[in-house]
């Protein structure tokens, strides 16, 4: 029997991060990214490694969203920079069969 999506989580840390915000603040930011896979086979036949790929691919995100915001934006909005992080990283990595369910700051 083949099964084409899995039904638990993964999850990993991406390590505190030196940021530098629009307003040129040095914040020091973490955040752990929640996923799962949607399709086994582009898993393994669309990328490399999946879980290493998302975990730079989170990384980058995370830096390239918070260097567009001020600290207080920063401080003020975590849910909505956590869901425009989990957006972003959803559509880049449905291609290779990960679904990012949840990302948290």
């Amino acid at each position: 029997m083949f099964f084409n999506s899995c039904f638990f989580l993964l999850c990993f840390l991406c390590d505190l991060k030196q940021i530098l915000s629009k307003d040129s603040v040095t914040v020091a930011v973490d955040a752990v990214v929640y996923f799962r896979i949607s399709n086994a086979i582009a898993s393994v036949s669309n990328v490399e490694d999946y879980a290493r790929s998302t975990r730079l691919l989170a990384a980058t995100s995370l830096r390239n969203v918070l260097g567009t915001k001020n600290l207080s934006e920063i401080l003020s909005e975590r849910e909505v920079i956590s869901h425009m992080i989990q957006t972003a990283l959803d559509d880049a990595t449905d291609h290779w069969g990960v679904k990012v369910e949840r990302v948290e700051m």
